[in-house]
């Protein structure tokens, strides 16, 4: 942009050259968008008026486009300046720029005189600028075509109005050469005073549109030539060329072939909308390669591969271009080879025998026509015959006999067979065959075969055309029948595995079921069992009160345990235990070891001992509950198994090493011993030494197939030293982490040592009345103002009402559940009741609800039983 252009749009070039028009104040010019766009789509010289009401009160933008394919605009303004020094101004811009551009530029007044002609423009006539000034007409540069030209140019007779003309004249060396020229006339103020244009020296389009020409025959003739059959259409699909191949494949000669509908020619009606979709893919662009079926001249269908593409010039289809290859032959072994795959396939997929039967057809349709069809199955054992599939236009059977029919008659020869109707009848006369029902051109059939064993036949027939099938189609059907049959007795196998493992399932999901059910009833009470005990605990009880409730408690435990062998048992079945990593003093854990088991093997009149061996940590992390489940299964037995002696807990140390020790836990007893023999044998599920051990002494025969189930998931190993008479020895190993922190005060403390929780608000969310009662005794003597609600809904409503410091969340609730009462919660666009610490409470441990709880952001757990201080830190760590 020059100057004057700043000037007038108020702008500074440096923000405008080098950027998209769209980018820039231009892009408002709808009239100078609109100049653009038509220089650029027919490529010549352009004027028109620069207001949008079409008048000259704006002037005039005129464009033309070079040589090198760049577009010069210029505008000239209205009635705003005298007509001399508009016209100066005007043609020394015009100049100006006609000398910078690398086309051919010239001006000529009214009588024929060239006002103005650029220098690559003189140069190429053999004229210089002193010519000019000279005085130099159109007759002198262009003699042989100056009257035409002028006369051309005096034909302009309104603004805007182009004139392109080709010429052939001579150059400075006396060449010719040929020219395009566009030109416009100048006015102002509404008066002719001129005529501008550009001149195009052609001859290098010449010399390509030649050999264009010449690219054409030989295309045409490589076209010709190929062994392809090759059609060209135009956009619409209609013919515009074939070669000898297309007629040669198709019939179609030239001559018949141009201007006709590819579509309609060739495209079976069928393949209408296949053959449009291929077009409208072409029409945008797009490569298409496929097999299909065309027809030739006599209606014969043809398997063919075929290529469709575009031919695109400037980004828009001029023609489209399809190469056919026949591959029929090839078609028909592909297609046997795909039948036979499909069908062997389905008889491995996961569906019933009976929806093997339908495939099975559908693909013999891709050979035959399977109108007339049947499928029956033979059993030997009972000289019978079923249909598992029959289709047949004429007749209807729900059974075939074997004697006496062509069924019967192939089985007895095991010999495919391809019988015309004079076959028939000479069986029939024979006495081989009775027939019954409609009388058919041609029967066609094959045993199915497993191992020389006739397990059924497949049949075809025709009621039409006695050459509808022919000795190749027959041994085709007898091979294709060799496979059938295996997939059908695969199928069959099959199907009787799946039966068998449905049943298994469904066993199992009961099992589930009940399992999951027990799991809550039992669980339920014994929780409340053992948080009413906890409870005591932290009323101060009497020293000897102290032990009978600790005894409770330890035995409560226990029991709870022992009902969990049993689910447990199921989920390590499953493959659904898990283990938690919770930091406990591995002292206080022995003790309440020795205090439950001390006064259980008093009742027995049996001594039992702790041995710790060497320096134990104080301090472990590690699954506690399984612990005590392995610990609490081997002192049972022992005790169950003991009648004189003792029983004896060794512990010792094997390695500690970065931050984890390897320990060994032995249980010895003095009981009645183990035979070698049963030493393996006794740790699988529902087993014990002996069937009179288990009249003697009771037992599920589980509890060691848990323990070395729970010592082996934790990486450990278990093994028992015993002879009969001898007493047994129990050795497990577990690798425990060592903790440097202590513990808190345990919960047996005074209840004065909870404080921290004076005046906060807790909601607590349980349906459970003990456990809530339990809750909140131990909250209340904290000094927490306690909230309740009895389901998720509750809660939520709760919530909304009042602040809390904290929510105790119960997992499992009617109406609706603690996971979906926290979704919402977490959900919610109150910065105070989404930010809310949750706690969960749960009978399970948290692991195991994984999936459910995942990026619910619940803030901890309690598990239930709810022990005091777990309870209380839970509480201390997330409250408000």
């Amino acid at each position: 942009i020059n100057k004057k252009v700043e000037e007038v749009e108020l702008t500074d070039r440096n923000d405008i050259v080098g950027k998209c028009i769209d980018d820039t104040p231009f892009s408002k010019r709808r009239k100078l968008i609109e100049l653009l766009n038509h220089v650029q789509k027919f490529k010549v010289a352009h004027k028109i008026p620069a207001s949008d009401a079409g008048d000259d009160s704006e002037g005039f933008y005129m464009g033309f486009i070079l040589t090198s394919g760049n577009i010069i605009i210029t505008w000239e303004p209205g009635k705003e300046q005298k007509i001399a020094d508009d016209i100066y101004r005007q043609s020394m811009l015009f100049q100006t720029f006609a000398e910078l551009l690398p086309g051919i530029i010239y001006e000529i007044d009214l009588e024929g005189r060239v006002v103005y002609g650029n220098k690559m423009g003189l140069d190429l006539f053999g004229f210089s600028k002193e010519d000019l000034k000279k005085g130099l007409f159109i007759s002198d540069v262009f003699p042989e075509i100056a009257a035409n030209m002028f006369m051309n140019l005096q034909a302009l007779k309104s603004p805007g109005e182009i004139s392109s003309n080709e010429y052939f004249v001579k150059r400075h060396d006396g060449a010719l050469i040929p020219i395009v020229t566009h030109s416009f006339a100048i006015f102002h103020e509404g008066k002719k005073i001129g005529y501008r244009g550009t001149i195009t020296d052609v001859s290098k389009h010449k010399h390509i549109e030649a050999e264009i020409i010449k690219q054409k025959a030989f295309l045409e003739n490589l076209i010709d030539s190929t062994p392809e059959a090759i059609v060209i259409t135009d956009p619409l699909g209609k013919i515009t060329m074939v070669n000898k191949e297309f007629t040669n494949l198709f019939g179609y000669t030239y001559e018949e072939a141009v201007n006709e509908d590819i579509d309609d020619l060739i495209v079976p009606e069928r393949l209408r909308d296949e053959a449009f979709a291929i077009t409208n893919l072409v029409s945008l662009h797009q490569k298409e390669v496929r097999q299909t079926v065309r027809k030739d001249k006599s209606g014969n269908e043809l398997q063919v591969s075929l290529v469709a593409t575009g031919i695109i010039i400037n980004k828009e289809t001029v023609a489209n271009i399809g190469i056919y290859r026949n591959i029929t032959t090839e078609k028909k072994n592909q297609v046997l080879q795909e039948v036979l795959y499909n069908i062997s396939s389905a008889a491995l997929k996961q569906m019933d025998i009976k929806e093997l039967y339908p495939t099975i057809v559908k693909e013999l349709s891709k050979i035959w026509d399977t109108n007339n069809f049947f499928i029956a199955l033979y059993d030997k054992k009972t000289e019978t015959l079923s249909l598992p599939f029959f289709s047949d236009e004429k007749d209807s059977f729900n059974e075939i006999p074997i004697s006496k029919t062509i069924t019967g008659y192939l089985i007895k020869t095991n010999q495919s067979v391809l019988l015309k109707e004079k076959d028939l009848r000479l069986l029939e006369e024979s006495g081989e065959i009775d027939l019954v029902g409609t009388d058919c051109k041609v029967w066609m059939g094959v045993p199915l075969r497993v191992e020389n064993n006739i397990i059924g036949v497949m049949c075809l027939q025709d009621y039409n055309n006695e050459n509808k099938f022919s000795r190749d189609d027959l041994n085709v059907l007898d091979f294709i029948a060799n496979q059938i049959a295996v997939a059908i007795q695969r199928r069959i196998m099959l199907d009787n595995l799946i039966t068998a493992r449905q049943k298994a399932e469904e066993a199992a999901q009961s099992k589930q079921l009940f399992m999951s059910t027990m799991s809550h009833e039992i669980r339920t009470p014994l929780n409340e069992v053992i948080g009413i005990t906890n409870l005591l605990l932290q009323g101060n009880p009497r020293e000897d009160q102290m032990d009978f409730i600790k005894t409770l408690r330890f035995s409560g435990n226990h029991l709870l345990t022992l009902v969990n062998d049993v689910l447990d048992y199921n989920k390590m079945e499953s493959g659904k235990i898990v283990f938690e990593q919770t930091q406990f003093n591995f002292n206080d854990f022995l003790e309440e070891i020795m205090r439950s088991y001390s006064f259980r093997s008093k009742a027995k009149n049996l001594d039992f001992k702790i041995n710790k061996e060497g320096d134990l940590p104080e301090e472990v992390i590690g699954d506690q509950i399984r612990l005590n489940q392995i610990l609490s299964n081997l002192l049972s037995n022992a005790l169950k198994f003991t009648n004189q002696g003792g029983i004896t807990v060794t512990i010792r140390e094997i390695e500690r090493k970065e931050g984890k020790s390897q320990m060994e836990f032995s249980v010895r007893d003095t009981g009645i011993g183990i035979p070698k023999e049963k030493h393996s044998v006794i740790f699988e599920s529902f087993t014990q030494a002996s069937s009179d051990t288990t009249r003697r002494f009771g037992g599920t025969g589980l509890g060691l197939a848990i323990c070395k189930k729970l010592v082996e998931l934790q990486g450990g190993t278990i093994k028992v030293i015993s002879e009969p008479g001898s007493g047994s020895t129990f050795i497990f190993t577990l690798l425990l982490e060592v903790s440097d922190k202590n513990m808190k005060p345990s919960e047996g403390e005074a209840a004065e040592s909870y404080i921290g929780l004076e005046g906060k608000r807790i909601l607590i969310a349980e349906d459970n009345k003990i456990n809530f009662f339990v809750a909140n005794k131990f909250l209340t003597g904290w000094g927490v103002i306690v909230s309740h609600a009895e389901n998720g809904q509750l809660a939520l409503e709760e919530i909304e009402k009042e602040d809390f410091d904290l929510v105790l969340m119960d997992l499992h609730m009617p109406i609706m559940d603690g996971i979906e009462a926290t979704r919402i919660i977490r959900e919610s666009t109150n910065p105070r009741i989404r930010n809310i610490p949750i706690v969960a409470l749960t009978a399970a441990i948290m692991s195991e609800s994984h999936d459910k709880i995942d990026k619910l952001n619940i803030n901890d757990y309690v598990l239930k039983p709810f022990k005091p201080h777990d309870l209380f830190e839970r509480i201390r760590k997330h409250v408000k």
